[in-house]
């Protein structure tokens, strides 16, 4: 094909991309978009640089809490960012893990959270509010509202609906009898997808929904503002058939075999209503 010819059919396809988009709206326009310019919140490997931990994210505001059933149907859950980067990230292999996908949105009265994990040995443990519920599958949230302070807070969710939660005035003190610790007002509703505590067959996984009032924070500032920056880490105890070691996983960068290692804590920003369109 001649140089001009070519010339003159590329000016008329850009003409009619235009036209479309003129006539018809963005959403055949979209077509016309380089691939890298469609990446969802589903797909932050391209955004990040393939980081296989999460060291920043955002927290969405949400316009309607969640109901917490268990589901993850929400509205406020579709619009929630992603958190999909999890490792062993102290092991020698510093191995990724997948499966695990968590969500955490607020408004004006809580922290909401939220976790889909498939698993396919589905194990409890515990019988009452703050037993040792790492002693089998569990999913933890770590947050720390100040850099500069020592206090530090942590929630838990089993698969049998068990909580746990705790306000660590620093990571010396001694708490105690975890049992016996103050109330903090969280909740969480579970769904398993398999049967639980049965072991020899092959479960699928478990979502939890949760909700954290901004009073548990009262010793730290209580709410955040809009823009405010914590520090975050979401792990997670997976065991497997009896006898074996469970997986331990988080979405922070851990430098140490501890979940308790705020030093190397991703952090997240609270967006504001306008910022996450509501």
């Amino acid at each position: 094909m001649f140089p001009a010819r070519r010339m003159i059919l590329v000016l008329f396809g850009l003409s009619l991309a235009s036209l479309m988009t003129f006539f018809v709206g963005p959403s055949v326009a979209a077509l016309f978009e380089p691939q890298e310019k469609k990446v969802g919140r589903h797909s932050p490997e391209l955004l990040l640089g393939g980081e296989i931990v999460t060291r920043q994210a955002v927290c969405r505001w949400a316009e309607q809490p969640p109901l917490l059933d268990g589901k993850l149907d929400d509205r406020c859950w579709q619009k929630a960012v992603v958190i999909d980067r999890f490792a062993t990230f102290w092991t020698d292999t510093k191995t990724a893990r997948r499966g695990t996908f968590a969500y955490l949105v607020w408004d004006d009265d809580a922290l909401y959270y939220a976790g889909s994990m498939t698993d396919a040995e589905l194990r409890s443990f515990g019988t009452k509010r703050n037993d040792t519920l790492w002693n089998g599958d569990v999913f933890e949230l770590f947050l720390k509202p100040s850099a500069l302070k020592p206090a530090y807070f942590e929630f838990q969710a089993n698969p049998r609906g068990l909580i746990f939660e705790m306000a660590f005035p620093n990571r010396a003190s001694n708490v105690g009898d975890f049992t016996t610790a103050p109330l903090l007002g969280s909740k969480a509703v579970v769904t398993v997808k398999g049967t639980l505590d049965r072991p020899g067959d092959r479960d699928e996984g478990w979502t939890v929904e949760g909700r954290i009032p901004w009073s548990a924070f009262v010793a730290s500032g209580g709410k955040p503002k809009p823009g405010d920056e914590w520090l975050f880490a979401i792990c997670r105890y997976d065991y497997g058939p009896e006898g074996t070691k469970p997986t331990l996983m988080s979405s922070a960068p851990l430098t140490r075999s501890s979940f308790h290692r705020y030093e190397d804590y991703g952090k997240i920003r609270f967006d504001g209503p306008r910022e996450s369109g509501s």
